[in-house]
């Protein structure tokens, strides 16, 4: 009975372990406070092998900290694309605009961060005015 358990166990999934992320958004050498901040993995574990993409969101001070399995935990070792996007939620419309217009999205984002050993604190990141979004981009980039 007891191997039978132990081989039940040792089966089981362990989470990836993670290290620890934080940061702060300014928009106008301002804090931006609602930005969703989100880690894609590019030479980094991915879904099933963590519950969902690293993710946080800042707060009043433009600062965050990253969360894959529970609050704050951070993210597993590895190469990122971070992505952002920030709603007004301030906006009377019933589809809230998004206040980078697609500028830092999946497509159009050019921030790269490795993810090491320890605790990592990527550098401010700061956004200048945008008016308008980016130029349309044909296909998907990176593969045509």
């Amino acid at each position: 009975m007891v191997l039978v358990i132990l081989v039940g166990c040792s089966q089981e999934k362990l989470p990836i372990p993670t290290q620890q992320i934080s940061g702060r958004v300014l928009y106008d050498n301002k804090a931006a406070e609602g930005v969703a901040v989100y880690l894609g993995p590019i030479q980094a574990p991915t879904i099933p092998d963590i519950p969902a993409n690293p993710h946080g969101v800042t707060d009043k001070d433009g600062r965050f900290s990253i969360s894959t399995y529970g609050e704050n935990d951070g993210a597993p070792k590895g190469k990122y694309q971070l992505m952002m996007m920030w709603v007004d939620e301030s906006s009377k419309l019933e589809s809230k605009p998004e206040r980078f217009f697609g500028w830092y999205d999946s497509v159009n984002s050019k921030i790269m961060v490795d993810i090491t050993d320890g605790e990592n604190v990527i550098p401010d990141i700061k956004v200048p005015v945008i008016t308008g979004p980016p130029e349309p981009v044909n296909g998907i980039p990176g593969r045509n």
